[in-house]
């Protein structure tokens, strides 16, 4: 959805200070965060779209009266004397039947289908049992002879809910002091529209508009936050939600064990977008995905499938998908033959069905975790004890929801506590890239703010949805996955400056392997020997 971009700024004013523990006591300066910001419009689609005060020439002959057209009856029959839009689910139905009718039927569906015949009355109500969403009715007549006429349809919305407001980034750890903090929120209201749109912060209010907003609060003081959008649609129904985030400047002190083996284990979850906006990448995906089992080959692989859709009973949730052409099979591994594996993948990630378009690739990822060390159904054996995870995404447009299971933050840690601490991860998105203009006014759905976030956040590459071929980027994701073998995931992320340092370990003796920190991970140039590791870092609380 490409929505309207606001950017907020907060000004100064409140006297908070706090000290930035690094270079000596840098102190941030004083006077932040009063909470005032201001609201700018972003873009010329919220430009008027009146007349501009231009009147219609008129006709000198003409003496100015006018005939006004006379209103013909609805075909069949209409809706609340011909409204599109409603609050109430009891709808007032008024009939205008082709001939002299005897019967008439009224079905919640457009094919006339399931309805009850009763008597025929020039007007009826009927009660809904649809909300938030259009809703369809169709009416039949019939006459005394049995005769009977076409089926006339009609759609009114139903809209009993206010408006959706859709967090897509937003700090999902500790922010140091001194920084900024950007959120990026969205509002729409596939009813009656978006009325009003309000944000708050430190007690402060201020208008917000629909659509999409970027809020950058700069050079934050130390403190616990919380800001909150509060909308209303143009039939009163209201909404609300929040994010909170803390902002600090202490640290605390971090060591973590790990155990590397000889043996190069990697489990690669896809988690692959089949709504519907996906149709045009969907319709080549075997072929753009044609190198991959190239860049990880001599590894102890397993590959399975999984989808973006959060609810589908057999192909979502987390739950894998078969492998295409296998009976009862759901994780390829390295044993099987290069060209039917190849083929195998390949033909599976190009997802015939059409699902939900409230795509969750993080949740999906989540949840394929879970089913697996539940030993549940498709799931079981997928991800194994002693192999370290790569997830890749592949979606053109960002998470949809915003509970525990979709945050970037959540999921690393859900993985760490869940291993405790032993398995390295990396996830990597192919996405509409955020700021990529071209890709976002062409396939590009909706810019993948979070999946950029947890890419980041561990390491992984950030590829182009819009790529008409995928080959240099899928082959970067193979490299990534290959990196994960010679990684650390830590459990929160490293502080590096003049007086903190990342110290390794290895049986006890300092191991000085040239190595770099990639979000939350130390990726080593070479292959880790076998040991006993021990990782000394430092991170804010």
């Amino acid at each position: 959805m490409k929505n309207l971009g606001v950017t907020v700024l907060l000004l100064a004013g409140m006297a908070l200070t706090g000290c930035l523990e690094s270079g000596g006591g840098k102190e941030v300066p004083s006077n932040l965060n009063n909470g005032d910001f201001v609201t700018e419009p972003g873009g010329d689609d919220n430009a008027s779209q009146g007349n501009g005060g231009t009147t219609t020439p008129t006709n000198p002959d003409d003496d100015g009266t006018k005939t006004p057209p006379q209103p013909s009856a609805p075909d069949g029959f209409d809706i609340n004397k011909g409204e599109v839009l409603t609050a109430s689910t009891n709808l007032s139905l008024d009939f205008y039947p082709p001939f002299q009718s005897a019967y008439l039927k009224v079905s919640e569906n457009e094919t006339c289908a399931n309805g009850d015949w009763v008597r025929y009355a020039n007007s009826m109500s009927f009660v809904s049992a649809k909300t938030n969403q259009a809703v369809p009715l169709s009416v039949q007549f019939r006459d005394y002879d049995g005769r009977m006429s076409s089926c006339y349809t009609r759609k009114i919305f139903i809209d009993q809910a206010g408006p959706e407001i859709v967090f897509a980034k937003y700090p999902s750890a500790p922010v140091e002091e001194g920084l900024d903090v950007e959120i990026v929120f969205s509002v729409t209201d596939a009813g009656a529209g978006v009325d009003t749109v309000t944000c708050e912060f430190a007690g402060v209010s201020k208008a917000c508009l629909a659509g999409q907003n970027k809020v950058t609060f700069p050079k934050m003081a130390g403190g616990d936050y919380t800001f909150k959008v509060s909308a209303k649609d143009k039939l009163g129904f209201a909404s609300e939600k929040s994010v909170s985030f803390k902002v600090s400047s202490l640290y605390k002190q971090m060591v973590q064990n790990v155990k590397v083996n000889a043996y190069q284990k990697v489990d690669i979850l896809f988690v692959i977008d089949n709504s519907g906006s996906m149709e045009y990448e969907q319709k080549s995906m075997a072929n753009r995905v044609r190198n991959f089992l190239d860049v990880v080959k001599g590894l102890d692989w397993q590959i399975a499938v999984t989808t973006t859709d959060p609810v589908h009973s057999t192909l979502g949730d987390g739950r894998l998908v078969p492998l295409y052409g296998k009976t009862n099979s759901y994780i390829l591994n390295s044993s099987m033959a290069d060209a039917d594996a190849r083929y195998t993948l390949g033909m599976t990630l190009q997802r015939p069905e059409t699902g939900s378009g409230d795509e969750q690739g993080i949740y999906a990822a989540y949840r394929a975790i879970e089913r697996s060390l539940g030993a549940i159904g498709s799931n079981k054996n997928f991800i194994r004890q002693d192999s370290q995870l790569a997830v890749v995404v592949i979606s053109d447009e960002d998470e949809s929801a915003n509970g525990p299971k979709n945050d970037p933050a959540n999921f690393v840690k859900y993985v760490q506590d869940s291993f405790a601490g032993q398995k390295a991860m990396s996830f990597h998105s192919i996405i509409a890239r955020p700021g990529d203009k071209a890709c976002l006014s062409g396939e590009g759905y909706s810019a993948g703010f979070r999946y950029e976030q947890i890419s980041k956040l561990t390491g992984g590459v950030i590829g182009d949805v819009c790529a008409t071929d995928y080959a240099a980027q899928v082959q970067g994701i193979a490299e990534g996955v290959r990196k994960t073998l010679k990684s650390f995931t830590l459990t929160c992320a490293p502080v590096i400056d003049s007086m903190r340092s990342l110290l390794v370990l290895k049986d006890g003796q300092v191991y000085n392997g040239t190595r770099s920190i990639q979000g939350l991970n130390v990726v080593f140039d070479e292959m880790l020997p076998a040991g006993n590791y021990e990782v000394y870092y430092s991170c804010l609380k």
